[in-house]
């Protein structure tokens, strides 16, 4: 028969020992510490798009500055046209121009492949500046916008409770556009 004696001994030199204990806990904030990872890459992975998709907006922008307006300038009064879509509709006039359109998204989705020609928005303002006497703008103000994005999460899409993407914000970039005067 075990004594009492040595049973007793032998609980206390169990309580006693420390063999495993890193593994526990260890094992206990596994799930925390690879949470803060994946978290902290998927942070990273929406700041590059964020950067991306902005960075595609100025370029959208230098290239409806360098191409023809998609426009008739003539037909720009105190109200601004606004261009868009894929089959490209303008409010507030007519698209003369679509090619434009087309390359403004192309050079875009050379950044960000991303944007389609529905993300994206072409606004043209009259600056105030005309030809004197006439009325017709020879200098617009030009607005490039990208909305309606979403950043579908890479490793977060697996975490219980988490949506499985982000809306981003809407990007846009104005700019004064070059002047032209018609020929005399």
């Amino acid at each position: 028969m075990i004594s009492f004696r040595k049973t007793s001994q032998a609980i206390n030199k169990w309580r006693n020992c420390r063999r495993g204990t890193a593994a526990t806990e260890f094992a206990m904030i596994l799930p925390a510490l690879l949470l803060l990872t994946i978290g902290s890459m998927e942070v990273g992975l929406i700041m590059f798009d964020y950067h991306k998709v902005s960075e595609a907006t100025r370029r959208g922008l230098r290239t409806a500055l360098i191409e023809d307006p998609i426009i008739d300038l003539g037909s720009l009064s105190s109200t601004p046209i606004t261009c868009t879509g894929s089959s490209v509709s303008c409010s507030g006039g007519s698209a003369d121009n679509t090619a434009s359109f087309t390359a403004i998204v192309a050079s875009m989705q050379a950044v960000s492949s991303r944007i389609t020609g529905d993300n994206v928005i072409v606004t043209y303002t009259n600056s105030g500046l005309d030809i004197s006497g006439t009325g017709e703008t020879v200098t617009p103000l030009i607005t490039v916008e990208v909305t309606d994005l979403e950043y579908e999460f890479v490793a977060l899409y697996y975490v219980p409770g988490l949506p499985s993407s982000l809306s981003l914000p809407g990007f846009n970039t104005t700019r004064l556009s070059h002047t032209s005067l018609p020929d005399p």
